[in-house]
């Protein structure tokens, strides 16, 4: 049985597995594209900083991006790293940029 949160590590490997650039929630988002221009400097931080890099939401939670379009599809379910954590039985079952990490 399932209790509380699922944590979802935040490391360079789920960050490059992250299908989150390629949605089409955050596709318009001039705050993500801005974010995403950065990615490679934010990587090279350590610690790594989550508000500076748009992606792996499942581990993160809600984006601080505000321009989001949440009626667009999800792609979650297409993603590497929600299928090596088993994201499936969680809620919410996408959408972690707007819905928050899952539980």
């Amino acid at each position: 049985m399932k209790q509380g949160q699922i944590k979802v590590p935040f490391t360079r490997e789920n960050i490059a597995r992250c299908m989150c650039p390629k949605c089409p929630v955050q596709s318009k988002s001039a705050c993500a594209a801005s974010q995403l221009n950065h990615t490679a400097e934010a990587l090279e931080k350590e610690p790594l900083r989550r508000e500076e890099i748009p992606q792996v939401y499942c581990s993160t939670g809600t984006a601080t991006c505000q321009d989001l379009n949440a009626r667009l599809p999800c792609v979650c379910a297409t993603c590497a790293v929600f299928a090596a954590n088993g994201l499936r039985t969680y809620q919410p079952p996408g959408y972690y940029c707007t819905q928050g990490t899952p539980r």
